[in-house]
C-alpha cells in the first residue's frame, strides 16, 4: 500500500509543476524541483489534502528510481499555504511555491502534477526490543489488525483471515492503529528478513515480477502443490525451479543468496544507508521455502479447476 507521505523517499527530488491549459506552451514555467530538506518539508505541507490527490500512474526516471505521479487543484493547494504562512511565517518554502503558484494561475492553470519518488520497503526487518517475546502477541493486537485492515495484506493486497499480524515500523511494542497491519503468508517472510536462515528461502532477481506478483504466484504454486492433480503439482514444481534459478543473478551480484544475510545487512545499516539499500534491492525477491508458507495457505474456496478461467479473465483486463 503506498501511504502518503510515509512512501515517499527522501533520497531523490520531488518535482511539482503545472499541467498547461490546452496545446498552449510557456517558456517560462519550468517544474520545481525539490532536494533534501524541502521534499521532505513538501510533502508535511500537502499531508491535509491528500484526499485532493488524483493517482495517475507510476513511472520510471532516466536515473532508475520508481515515482507515484498525482495530480492536485491548484486552488485549495494555494489557499492552504496562504493560511500556513499566515500561521507560520518563518517557512521559505511557502513563500517560494505561492509566487510560482501566482504565475501560474496568470496563465490558467488548474491541476498541478506532483511527481513522488517511490521509498522501496520490499524488505523489512524484525527489531528485537529487550525484555519483548517478538514470537507471541496478544490475540487482542491481531483481532484488531484484522478489523482495521479488513484482513487486507499490506504489500499484495490478498484478503484472507488466515493472514499474519505485521507491525510496520518493526516496532512490536508499537501498537498503534497506524503501526498495525497484516501480511499474506509470503509477504510476512519478506517483512523478517534478518531471521531467516539458509534452509528458508533464497534471494533472487527478477526485475520482470513485481514483489505483489510473486506472492500472487506462490500462494498459487502453493495451492497447487497441497491440492491440485498430477499435472498441477508438476507444473507448481516447474514454476518453483525457475523462480529459484533466478538465484544465480543475485549471487554473482551480492555474493550471496542468503535471505538472513540480506536481512542483517538491512538491520546494521543506518536509516538512510538503509532506505538506500532497499532501493538498490528493488529487483530482488525472496523466494521461500514452500514448506514454511504451505501451512498458513488455503485455497479459500477457488478450486484448482477454475484457474484457468480466472487467468484468461485477468490477461483481458491487462
Amino acid at each position: 500500500m503506498n501511504l502518503f507521505p510515509e512512501n515517499v523517499s527522501a533520497l531523490f527530488p520531488v518535482t511539482l509543476e503545472p499541467c498547461l491549459p490546452g496545446d498552449d506552451g510557456d517558456t517560462d514555467t519550468p517544474a520545481i524541483q525539490l532536494d533534501e530538506p524541502d521534499n521532505l518539508t513538501l510533502c508535511q505541507l500537502l499531508t491535509p489534502l491528500v484526499s485532493h490527490f488524483y493517482y495517475c500512474s507510476m513511472t520510471r526516471h532516466e536515473a532508475g528510481y520508481d515515482c507515484d505521479v498525482v495530480l492536485l487543484p491548484l486552488t485549495p493547494l494555494t489557499e492552504h499555504l496562504k493560511a500556513i504562512k499566515q500561521s507560520t511565517p518563518q517557512v521559505p518554502l511557502t513563500e517560494r511555491l505561492l509566487k510560482a503558484f501566482r504565475r501560474w494561475a496568470n496563465i490558467n492553470v488548474e491541476l498541478l502534477r506532483l511527481t513522488l519518488p517511490r521509498r522501496q520497503q520490499n524488505f523489512g526487518i524484525e527489531q528485537q526490543i529487550w525484555g519483548h517475546e517478538s514470537a507471541v502477541h496478544s490475540p487482542a493486537i491481531r483481532r484488531r489488525a484484522r478489523k482495521l485492515t479488513d484482513d487486507c495484506c499490506d504489500f499484495c493486497g490478498y484478503t484472507s483471515k488466515h493472514n499474519a499480524l505485521i507491525f510496520r515500523n518493526s516496532n512490536p511494542e508499537d501498537t498503534a492503529d497506524t503501526n498495525l497491519g497484516v501480511a499474506c503468508p509470503v509477504c510476512a517472510c519478506s517483512r523478517h528478513l534478518n531471521n531467516l536462515g539458509a534452509n528458508d528461502g533464497v534471494m533472487v532477481y527478477l526485475p520482470e515480477l513485481s514483489p505483489a506478483d510473486i506472492s500472487h504466484l506462490l500462494r498459487t504454486v502453493s495451492i497447487a502443490r497441497q491440492q491440485g492433480d498430477k499435472r498441477q503439482k508438476q507444473g507448481a514444481t516447474t514454476i518453483l525451479r525457475w523462480l529459484a534459478e533466478h538465484r544465480a543473478e543475485a549471487e554473482a551480484f551480492w555474493g550471496t543468496c542468503h535471505p538472513g544475510e540480506f536481512g542483517q545487512a538491512l538491520l546494521q545499516a543506518r536509516d538512510r544507508l538503509r532506505e538506500d539499500l532497499q532501493q538498490r534491492l528493488r529487483h530482488i525477491a525472496l523466494i521461500p521455502n514452500p514448506e514454511l508458507i504451505s501451512g498458513n495457505i488455503t485455497a479459500d474456496s477457488i478450486k484448482p479447476s477454475t484457474w484457468l478461467s480466472l487467468l484468461n479473465q485477468y490477461r483481458s483486463q491487462n
